[in-house]
């Protein structure tokens, strides 16, 4: 007979060990040693653990049973209260390792990070170490009450949960970042911040902003305050709209005709136009958010805007109005939207900053976009080297503020009274689904020609199992078995969520810039590729693909709307995502391949896009996988990115954006790596091994790790890997 010792080592069955522990606690209370109580943990060890190790755990809980079986009650107390003391001592020291690991290695931040580690951290300090310390306990905290919950609404299915986070059937994201319940991500509405500014949040601003300045600095507080009340991004879509309000304020109406116009006292010394004025503004603002955030582990405050043509203006803002009244101009936003954008482009040229986000928004008429100067604009600052998102829609009714965050508006909810403009929602929490262990343990449930298949064993030369009707209503029904019991986990951690905010834990609630009620309850998908591939599919623009794609996706839509619950008070809605999975791609690979699992040895982490990252494929299959035939089952995710080894010229994205029209990819990005000479500092918007500059090679690349803009030298050491084989097209040849 085997134990498994905590540190998961196996070691031979010493009973001597078991006795000598259980004579310790009889003689702390001077009672004789009663032989029976080990003879009875060893007769009930030996009739269960015949062919499996028995956990150290498992054997102190049979002592105590056999204790308190045998009436010894004080005793077993004794040993309760010994076990809780040496379970203490361990934790404390096995933190005091981990600390001590995480500062002595020369590991970057996100490989350090035990659980959840990201690039976006640059640097290793006792910030982000504090942050790092407690994850393990704030996962303990934060399935107990799960399960708690689960226990009130639903327990048929509250054992279940753990079992299916355990066995990686599905991931809570962030579970480990705090203790406490807080929402994930949001898109708040700005118009609390023109009526009342940010101490209606933070208790001590006195009113709101009255300026240009005073607003750039009670919008980045606001950012710090909400991203210290969710777990991932804040979006502020309505930025410029905001923005625009002050620069009236204090310049006038019209005042983009005296952008030249000295805007300084004669007792200046530093003399500012109109222009000058704003760019100080947005320098205040994106500086600020790029700022690492105590409160969130040293990180920056994960930060989206958007911009809009000019379509999207006139649905979203056409009948917006002021505190004072007054309605923006489009030529006042379009102006603004144009300086901010030239001058990023251009301080990126100084510093690669990661935040904000963007993300261009523009609506087409199903053959072309509509707004034809914004069109020539997108193409433009992608020809100039800018990194940007682009959403485009065939109705304004449609939201996309970043990754997870894209609603399709049953009704525009903006009000000239409230402010409300459409812009609110956001993802509440974030489960996903392990698409390759699923499909996997499905297949393990079937023959194949009469013959039991083998775990771990890839499918060949069968065609396509899904073209049979039966198997393909088959995986239909499992995945639906195991979605239902995620919608009961998203409705209770989202309920506890609705009665926090009932008792004001929440202050973005408190000061009108989100309600739970807006938040998606969001059903992640990880691991598309590598099940198609273990069903021996190719992953590539073809039938076979694209119908498992429609498969998979189409399922999980049309179970989000058969489940959610259009509640007046409390809605339940859920929506679906392509998670980036920055940490969870490599996690479920390695879990996978651990368990016996099939996985790609061509890779090290699952794919977060409808391609393989590490093929060739081209830039036109790339717009086409993300396209119609597949974006239409999602709600979020799955942004085509669009790596390419240099920038195109202005008619080839403009090409691209009609190709995108035509076939239906609403959402996609460009991504060229950036370089830095980390000796002269020059920085130039393609890769490069030698400085142009001081010939150095001491060069550093940044790309998007999965979305944001990042050094790689801060991925994770799987991140880093899988940029390493990243595949950078040649477009200009293939456009």
């Amino acid at each position: 007979m085997k134990v498994q010792k905590r540190t998961g080592q196996i070691v031979d069955f010493d009973l001597e060990k078991i006795e000598n522990a259980i004579k310790k606690a009889f003689n702390s209370k001077q009672v004789e040693y009663d032989p029976a109580i080990v003879e009875s943990v060893d007769k009930l060890i030996s009739l269960t653990y015949t062919n499996v190790p028995v956990s150290v755990e498992t054997i102190q809980d049979y002592v105590e049973r056999a204790l308190m079986q045998f009436g010894y009650y004080d005793i077993a107390k004794t040993f309760i209260l010994y076990r809780e003391q040496r379970k203490s001592t361990r934790f404390v020291k096995e933190r005091i390792d981990y600390m001590n690991q995480y500062s002595q290695s020369t590991d970057n931040a996100a490989s350090s990070s035990e659980t959840d580690g990201n690039a976006n951290v640059t640097m290793k300090n006792v910030a982000n170490l504090e942050g790092e310390v407690y994850k393990t306990t704030n996962r303990i905290i934060q399935r107990q009450r799960m399960k708690d919950e689960l226990n009130i609404l639903f327990p048929e299915v509250a054992k279940q949960y753990e079992t299916d986070l355990d066995n990686h059937i599905i991931y809570t994201h962030d579970e480990a970042s705090t203790p406490v319940l807080k929402q994930y991500c949001m898109a708040v509405s700005l118009y609390p911040l023109l009526t009342e500014g940010v101490g209606n949040i933070d208790g001590v601003t006195p009113s709101e902003p009255n300026d240009l300045q005073s607003f750039s600095g009670q919008i980045t507080n606001l950012i710090f305050l909400l991203s210290s009340q969710c777990k991932g991004a804040v979006a502020v879509g309505e930025y410029f709209i905001a923005l625009n309000y002050y620069v009236v304020k204090e310049f006038g109406d019209k005042w983009y005709e005296k952008l030249d116009c000295e805007a300084s006292s004669p007792h200046c010394l530093i003399k500012r136009t109109v222009r000058d004025n704003i760019l100080k503004a947005f320098k205040q603002f994106v500086w600020g958010v790029n700022q690492p955030a105590g409160n969130r582990s040293y990180q920056s405050p994960f930060t989206n805007i958007s911009y809009y043509d000019h379509t999207y203006f006139t649905s979203l803002f056409g009948e917006f109005c002021y505190p004072d009244g007054s309605k923006p101009e489009w030529i006042a936003i379009d102006t603004l939207q144009r300086m901010f954008m030239k001058w990023f482009n251009q301080i990126r040229l100084k510093q690669v900053l990661t935040f904000p986000v963007e993300t261009f928004a523009m609506v087409h008429n199903g053959d072309d976009i509509i707004d034809q100067n914004y069109k020539q604009f997108c193409a433009e600052m992608y020809a100039e080297g800018h990194s940007f998102f682009t959403y485009i829609s065939d109705s304004a009714d449609s939201l996309a503020s970043c990754c997870r965050l894209r609603n399709e508006l049953a009704e525009n909810t903006f009000s000239p009274t409230s402010g409300l403009t459409g812009v609110m929602t956001g993802s509440c929490n974030v489960i996903t689904l392990n698409i390759n262990r699923i499909v996997q343990d499905w297949a393990l449930t079937h023959t194949l020609n009469g013959a039991p298949l083998t775990k771990g064993k890839q499918l060949e030369n069968i065609g396509n199992p899904l073209r049979v009707t039966t198997i393909e209503n088959d995986l239909k029904n499992y995945l639906v078995g195991i979605l239902k019991r995620v919608y009961k986990y998203h409705i209770a951690f989202k309920t506890m969520l609705y009665d926090l905010e009932d008792k004001g834990m929440f202050a973005a609630s408190n000061g009108g810039y989100i309600h739970i009620s807006k938040l998606y309850s969001t059903i992640g998908i990880n691991g598309l590729n590598e099940a198609a591939r273990f069903l021996g599919m190719k992953v590539s623009n073809n039938p076979e693909y694209i119908e498992f794609l429609q498969l998979i996706l189409g399922t999980i839509k049309e179970q989000n709307k058969l489940h959610s619950i259009h509640d007046r008070k409390r809605p339940f809605l859920f929506n679906s995502e392509v998670v980036p999975a920055e940490g969870l791609g490599g996690k479920n690979y390695k879990w996978d391949k651990e368990d016996g699992y099939v996985v790609p040895e061509d890779e090290n982490l699952y794919n977060s896009y409808f391609y393989n990252a590490h093929d060739n494929t081209s830039v036109l299959d790339k717009f086409v996988l993300h396209g119609h035939q597949t974006y239409q089952y999602t709600d979020g995710g799955s942004a085509a990115h669009i790596n390419l080894e240099d920038h195109l010229s202005k008619e080839q994205y403009l090409k691209l954006i009609d190709f995108a029209i035509a076939n239906g990819t609403n959402y996609f990005t460009f991504n060229i790596p950036n370089s830095k000479c980390e000796d002269c500092g020059k920085i130039i918007k393609r890769p490069i091994d030698t400085c142009p500059c001081c010939g150095s090679h001491n060069i550093t690349q940044y790309t998007r790790v999965i979305g944001y803009l990042r050094p790689t030298k801060a991925f994770g050491s799987d991140r880093q890997q899988e940029a390493r084989n990243r595949i950078y097209s040649d477009g200009k040849s293939q456009v």
